[in-house]
């Protein structure tokens, strides 16, 4: 399951029944139950480990573009509590 962020509200029917959603809001979601609502424009993709590698999708909040003046990598995997090791192969893209 990958991890979004809400841009906007709205209220999702689930197995569990409706939910409502806020803006803001951090999800879980299997890839295909994304797809209908990042093309609708309800949610953004967020960074992600994978395998040890961090990923930042290129449509994710602007907040994590460290290459256009977002927050720094090590604030990145700070968020996703990355382990130490995984931390210390990033230390050269905090200067």
């Amino acid at each position: 399951m990958n991890r979004y962020e809400v841009i906007s509200d709205f209220t999702a029917k689930t197995p569990e029944g409706i939910k409502e959603l806020k803006k803001g809001q951090t999800i879980k979601l299997p890839e295909q139950s994304a797809k209908q609502l990042l093309e609708a424009g309800k949610i953004k993709p967020l960074p992600y480990l994978d395998n040890g590698v961090l990923r930042i999708p290129f449509d994710s909040p602007n907040k994590y573009h460290w290459w256009n003046r977002g927050q720094s990598v090590l604030d990145t995997l700070k968020e996703l509590k990355a382990s130490e090791k995984i931390t210390k192969r990033y230390k050269f893209y905090s200067n």
